[in-house]
């Protein structure tokens, strides 16, 4: 039976991919993105080896690491809709496999836990697989901010973004967006040797990723206060990209905490933009920005819900 001309299946597909992967999370240790993270690794010590090479031979390198990264990879999934007789299959399977959601929040919710029973040491352990800055001196505090910054970013580009991109391109797209963020995961120019040799990465990975990141920050804005939004976003930006900026004002305002501030990377230090808010986050600021953040997801998916449901009665009509 053929899907009906003029009804769009990729909102319908994207619902129910997600609830499945919400349902059946893969385990981090089996998921495919796992895989590609290692692979991204071992690419990025073999073609960037001295750091104190010219510039521009490191931006070279970076953005000859890019196409090797990611174009066989895209190219072997392309290979697979030439072959495949169920390509919306296909683009399920690549969407599941674009997801990782729920085994991040299940690490910040161990961070949570072990925040609560004052286990400062475990909760560093177990916060540091979500998080490239150093963990080693962080106080509960400080802790509990990076994870929440964390938490509303990594939602934007690893949910909302692909997501964005599967409903405009199908599932080649989502997992070549995916695939991309996770390079400029491996590569980021904020780790000791990749400051030139993951820009060309970053930057591409920013421009992606910036329409979801908006996108958070309107829904988060108008659901918990436009003026508070606004009076934080007067905040000087510094050391931020606009949208992860305004994301994080967002954030704030509807937290009621802290955000932004230094931040330690290996042992370099970042003086960022203080986002001020009325406290300091605490542990419980984890859970309240998981709630905030399955909030938004499900308002997401009754949107899209919605717009099938339209799209269907409207062809019934007709």
């Amino acid at each position: 039976m053929a899907w009906p001309d003029g009804l769009a299946v990729y909102p319908l597909l994207l619902l129910v991919t997600l609830l499945a992967a919400r349902l059946l999370p893969l385990p981090a240790a089996y998921h495919p993105l796992t895989a590609f993270r290692y692979f991204a690794r071992s690419l990025g010590n073999k073609v960037n080896p001295d750091p104190g090479r010219a510039k521009g031979q490191q931006y070279i390198s970076g953005s000859l690491a890019l196409l090797v990264g990611w174009l066989p990879a895209m190219a072997l999934l392309y290979s697979l809709y030439q072959f495949s007789e169920l390509p919306l299959v296909l683009d399920a399977l690549l969407l599941f496999c674009s997801l990782d959601w729920q085994s991040r929040r299940n690490q910040a919710l161990q961070v949570y836990h072990s925040l609560q029973r004052n286990q400062l040491s475990l909760a560093r352990e177990q916060a540091q697989p979500l998080l490239l800055r150093n963990c080693s001196k962080l106080t509960a505090m400080g802790l509990s901010k990076a994870v929440i910054e964390n938490l509303l970013l990594q939602s934007a580009k690893q949910l909302i973004g692909v997501g964005c991109f599967f409903l405009l391109g199908g599932g080649l797209a989502a997992i070549g967006y995916r695939l991309l963020q996770q390079l400029q995961q491996q590569w980021n120019p904020k780790q000791d040797g990749y400051q030139l040799f993951g820009r060309p990465t970053a930057v591409i990975a920013m421009l992606l990723s910036s329409l979801p990141m908006l996108l958070s920050t309107s829904f988060i804005a108008l659901q918990h206060g436009v003026l508070r939004f606004y009076r934080r976003s007067k905040t000087t930006r510094h050391r931020f990209s606009r949208p992860a900026f305004y994301l994080l004002c967002a954030g704030s305002a509807a937290l009621r905490c802290d955000l932004g501030g230094p931040v330690y990377y290996s042992e370099t230090k970042y003086r960022r933009s203080r986002i001020a808010g009325q406290r300091p986050p605490g542990a419980a600021d984890i859970k309240a920005c998981l709630r905030l953040l399955g909030f938004l997801h499900l308002y997401l998916m009754l949107l899209t819900g919605s717009f099938s449901l339209l799209q269907f009665a409207w062809w019934l009509a007709n």
